[in-house]
């Protein structure tokens, strides 16, 4: 994907929706990529339900994912049931029939494979996949790789290791730096208020022609909508 007007990224570790293609229960393959979606908090009744806290933006691929694996062990349950409560997940999973046996669970983080991660429309990401990306000024200069990102009630922010000096630099993920990500290239080309990478950015800022910029407006590149589905 590569848009110059970024918008609406996921901050999920949520990743699939062609869930639909494994069958309930089956064991994913050896070198399978993971994504979390959601973390099971407690017991819920006495008929063995879960309450699931998300970790993704699509809430409602749980009652549309056949199998999801649980905990560092990966293992593979079959979902019989999921239905939302407020904020959280009602999950009925395979084996899991009174309360005991669902706090039991309790802890465990909820995983799907990369492969089944929820499709996004066009000129939507997820952070994740920001993360690796080299960081060039709009003139060209190299700034840097994305190595982190951080969220919150405001602006996401993406942590960038600088070059040169492998300090990290916090770069709101809003349209006003952002002007262009381009993730199969990998590159996020963007255009920093002086100083905040250093002198040397500073004086590349001013030596760039404003003419060969990509719009931008006020319009930041998050909104609050989550590796977690993402």
């Amino acid at each position: 994907m590569k848009t110059n007007h970024p918008r609406r990224p996921h901050r999920n570790s949520e990743i699939g929706d062609s869930a639909a293609h494994a069958s309930p229960g089956a064991p994913a393959a050896p070198d399978t990529a993971w994504i979390a979606v959601g973390e099971i908090v407690g017991a819920f009744g006495i008929r063995g339900e879960v309450k699931v806290l998300p970790q993704t933006d699509f809430p409602d691929r749980f009652a549309r994912t056949p199998t999801l694996y649980l905990g560092d062990a990966r293992a593979p349950r079959a979902v019989q049931s999921a239905r939302q409560h407020q904020r959280i997940v009602l999950l009925k999973l395979d084996g899991v029939d009174d309360a005991t046996a669902a706090q039991r669970l309790r802890g465990l983080t909820l995983w799907i494979p990369e492969a089944e991660r929820m499709p996004l429309i066009e000129d939507q990401f997820y952070l994740h996949d920001v993360v690796g990306l080299k960081v060039v000024h709009v003139n060209g200069q190299p700034l840097g790789e994305v190595v982190d990102f951080i969220t919150g009630s405001g602006n996401d922010l993406f942590v960038v290791r600088a070059t040169p000096g492998g300090r990290d630099v916090l770069l709101p993920a809003v349209r006003e730096f952002i002007r262009e990500l381009d993730i199969p290239g990998g590159v996020l080309r963007v255009d920093p208020i002086p100083g905040l990478f250093d002198d040397q950015s500073e004086n590349a800022a001013d030596s760039s022609n404003p003419d060969e910029l990509v719009p931008a407006d006020d319009t930041s590149v998050t909104d609050t909508t989550n590796s977690r589905d993402s």
